[in-house]
């Protein structure tokens, strides 16, 4: 699990510094020779696209995705366990929405291309259901390891003087 998690992390590295790296050519082209490149913006689009995806997926295994912990603080530490399980089902039936629809819809645009490059459009569209399998590996592995831990108190937020707040 820990190979898959850092192989994601090596791709989005990559995937980050090479999408800067061309958007940063656009403005140079664009702002100095004013002259821009139309493919670039649809390649950077297309790897800030993977990115999110891809991040996202490590998110779920790392549990680092947005949550309103209101009903958790409201409540106390006895609901945080049930509560986490129920965040990692969901997060496992979304997943699996996402990478079925996303596996079908890449399916009918094989034929579609896009328009500056010519690249079918079911590449881009890969990342729906590569997100949804990944997501849902790691959500299982995030899940069993909740169940494996003993229920921890909820964190109160400090100040900066270290009291309470």
């Amino acid at each position: 699990m820990r190979i898959l998690e850092r192989f994601l992390c090596w791709c989005i590295t990559a995937l980050f510094v090479f999408f800067v790296s061309i958007t940063f050519l656009q403005v140079v082209l664009r702002y100095l020779f004013s002259n821009s490149l139309g493919w670039i913006d649809e390649i950077s689009r297309f790897s800030f696209i993977w990115m999110v995806f891809l991040a996202a997926a490590i998110c779920a295994k790392r549990g680092t995705h947005m949550a309103i912990t209101l009903l958790e603080e409201f409540l106390g530490p006895k609901v945080q366990k049930p509560l986490l399980v129920l965040a990692d089902i969901s997060m496992l039936v979304f997943a699996s929405v996402i990478g079925i629809g996303g596996w079908q819809l890449m399916q009918l645009n094989w034929t579609s291309t896009s328009p500056a490059i010519g690249m079918p459009i079911a590449w881009v569209q890969l990342a729906l259901p590569l997100f949804g399998l990944f997501t849902v590996v790691f959500s299982i592995d995030h899940l069993i390891n909740i169940l494996r831990s003993p229920i921890q108190s909820v964190e109160q937020p400090v100040d900066l003087n270290g009291e309470g707040v």
